[in-house]
């Protein structure tokens, strides 16, 4: 399709109200159908998991683009639509196409397939995203297993090989299998170099007898996996060991998700303030524990989700207070877990109601040398802001925003608006 057309799908998608999309989507998702056929020569890549999916397929597309033309979708965009619009943006000389997909409900995976029709599946993990719809990780499972029981006999399906829920997914695919991970049986393994700040993670991968160092820009050890995945997506598309390891290496972190924010003031945020699933935030306390550096902050928003794990926020402060020289407590929730918290936390321990206190107070503390984490989820709180105020007047400090957008790329950052 051509770029008018898109840059057309773009001005709707900025200019349209909600019932104006949903009257010009369905056309749109129909014409993307009729554009796979053009597509044969392309191949598709379609990635999944409870979590690293976004930015194992950024990095499926960075050890990919210098091997043909390769286009991937935006950001976490992983639904139909999204899926639709990638297929539209694809021309027929297209060699690979990267699609993230995503599944909050049951019933999601099968008319994204249908559209795609993917030869390659990529599954990362399958965790304890999204319980509430699916209840147990093995239903969890059970969907992200019809992207790899779809793929053709000539198809790949690239797998984890240290998650025995996806391991499994092999025996219901007729598709070539390639397993990745840091179990010793994986046909790409990797042992850990380091992953403690201030050094970014590097990591031995090995291969066919080939052993390559893999010294990225990411931070923490669990990244591993996404930088293993797409390693060997690429090289089982043809790309050599060595050429995807280097492409890999180069890519920074995605905005909001263990990025690195460099304050004027000398002060270095890492922040994980894109979502905050129940595994991920003892993880990102962990790491921050084992970090070097003067001081260390950590400021804790809303937990997207607890994974059926009553006692996480209680672990997750108490870790965190263990780890840092101060912690910070952020939402409409902050006050009553302080009381609720104050033996565990005692001086270290704040609480703020609204972000903008709690940037207010981070200003005033912070200085060169220190370390701090922002771990919340975005649509919550928007904890980017905290970080942005260090150094530019941020007007909007709303409470509730509707808009999925990060703050940093938001037009309405400087535009006034109270709690």
């Amino acid at each position: 399709m051509s770029s008018t057309l898109t840059r057309w799908i773009d001005w709707l998608e900025r200019r349209a109200k909600p019932k104006a999309k949903a009257t010009y989507r369905r056309p749109l998702i129909e014409a993307a159908r009729a554009w796979r056929h053009a597509l044969r020569r392309s191949r598709v890549i379609g990635v999944t998991g409870s979590a690293g999916k976004t930015t194992t397929k950024e990095l499926i597309h960075a050890a990919l683009a210098g091997h043909g033309h390769c286009v991937k979708s935006s950001d976490s965009n992983n639904q139909l639509y999204d899926a639709a619009r990638l297929l539209l943006s694809s021309a027929p000389w297209t060699r690979f196409c990267v699609q993230e997909i995503g599944a909050t409900t049951p019933g999601k995976f099968e008319p994204m397939i249908a559209l795609l029709k993917p030869q390659i599946a990529v599954v990362t993990n399958v965790g304890t995203d999204h319980l509430k719809a699916f209840r147990t990780q093995e239903a969890v499972a059970v969907e992200k297993m019809k992207l790899v029981s779809s793929l053709p006999a000539d198809g790949i399906a690239v797998l984890n090989a240290d998650d025995p829920l996806v391991a499994a997914m092999a025996l219901h695919c007729r598709a070539r299998i390639v397993t990745y991970g840091l179990a010793s049986g994986a046909q790409f393994r990797a042992e850990l170099v380091t992953d403690r700040w201030p050094d970014r993670l590097a990591l031995r991968i090995h291969h066919g007898g080939m052993a390559v160092l893999a010294q990225t820009r990411l931070l923490a050890g669990y990244q591993a996996s996404n930088v293993l995945a797409a390693v060997a997506t690429a090289c089982s598309l043809g790309v050599p060991l060595d050429e995807a390891v280097q492409a890999v290496s180069r890519h920074e972190p995605m905005l909001g998700r263990m990025s690195v924010y460099q304050s004027a003031r000398g002060a270095t945020l890492i922040r994980d303030d894109w979502k905050a699933p129940d595994w991920s935030i003892l993880k990102a306390v962990q790491y921050m524990a084992d970090a070097r550096a003067a001081r260390k902050v950590i400021v804790i928003g809303t937990i997207s989700d607890s994974g059926g794990r009553p006692n996480l926020y209680r672990d997750a402060v108490t870790a965190a207070v263990a780890a840092a020289d101060r912690v910070l407590l952020v939402g409409p929730r902050a006050a009553a877990a302080l009381r609720r918290l104050s033996a565990v936390g005692g001086d270290k321990l704040l609480a703020f109601d609204l972000a903008r206190d709690a940037a207010q107070w981070l200003g005033g503390f912070v200085r060169a040398g220190d370390l701090v984490l922002l771990k919340g989820s975005n649509n919550a709180d928007h904890l980017a802001r905290v970080a942005l105020a260090l150094d530019q007047d941020v007007g909007c400090w709303r409470s509730q925003c509707p808009r999925v957008v990060i703050c940093d790329r938001c037009r309405l950052i400087g535009t006034p608006a109270a709690p």
